[in-house]
């Protein structure tokens, strides 16, 4: 396999958990996938995880926790990073980087908070601190969807408001072929992750968070939206912000980009954000 890519699950006080591990260095880096994990796990997309984030994979023993599998119907983001938070105790991964994408991002405030013993750095991808009018829309109508629609309207719509216009333009076709074939595997999971987000808010305590945080945005993200992203560096006291450009929230266009800002940051290289700072 790719990286020593491996796919596994971890059982832990009546609960499972699916997740993949990759890569060749020692220090540990924990990745938190979005809101797609209510579609599908990270379950057998071990090698698959392991290219994507090849770069990360050369320097980092990188994880890739899904959510529990038995999430029951109400499930805060809270919750769900007392969750992360017992895993790593368990496979004996901490302190470790922590990077959280989208509800991922959520998930990770949480982790951040109320386990600062747990974190080294912290990097929040296309993220919010809490819902605002678009993402309240986006969400909403991709809960309803979910329950009440296809799958191929559901992929759809995700794909549609997740990449430019331009990448969507040649995407379509694909996510068209996986939406004719693809059924939703368990609405309540889909619809438990999707209220988490829709009550996730952690602006009053964003100022407690103590580890050093980097954020990165996404200049045409039409899910959470870009100011989602200044508002956490507004938040954040001990956090810098990139955002990139020509790229949507499912950030496909900069895949290499966010990887080498990533790094840079972890390893203490200066990274410009988009005020100027240092």
């Amino acid at each position: 396999m790719v990286y020593g890519a491996k796919n596994k699950i971890l059982y832990f006080n009546g609960k499972s958990m699916n997740y993949v591990t990759f890569g060749q260095g020692k220090r540990p880096l924990l990745i938190i996938p979005g809101l797609g994990d209510g579609l599908s796990t990270v379950k057998g997309m071990a090698q698959f995880l392991s290219l994507s984030y090849r770069m990360m994979a050369k320097q980092y023993k990188v994880y890739v926790f899904s959510r529990i599998n038995e999430l029951p119907e109400k499930y805060s983001t809270k919750e769900m990073a007392n969750d992360i938070a017992e895993a790593m105790a368990m496979l004996n991964i901490s302190p470790a980087n922590i990077m959280g994408i989208s509800q991922g991002g959520m998930i990770a405030q949480y982790l951040a908070l109320d386990f600062p013993q747990m974190i080294e750095k912290l990097i929040l991808v296309v993220t919010a601190g809490r819902m605002n009018t678009l993402s309240q829309e986006r969400i909403g109508h991709w809960l309803t969807l979910s329950q009440n629609s296809s799958y191929k309207d559901l992929v759809l719509d995700i794909a549609v408001h997740s990449y430019t216009a331009k990448s969507f333009a040649y995407l379509k076709y694909l996510y068209r072929i996986l939406g004719t074939f693809g059924k939703i595997k368990n609405k309540q999971r889909i619809m438990t992750q999707s209220q988490a987000c829709l009550h996730h808010n952690t602006l009053a305590k964003l100022q407690e968070l103590q580890c050093q945080t980097l954020i990165i945005g996404a200049k045409e993200d039409d899910v959470l939206g870009v100011e989602s992203s200044k508002e956490l560096s507004a938040y954040i006291k001990n956090s810098s912000i990139k955002i990139l450009k020509n790229c949507g929230h499912a950030l496909f266009e900069q895949n290499k980009e966010l990887q080498k800002t990533a790094l840079a940051f972890l390893e203490n290289r200066d990274i410009l954000d988009e005020k100027g700072k240092q």
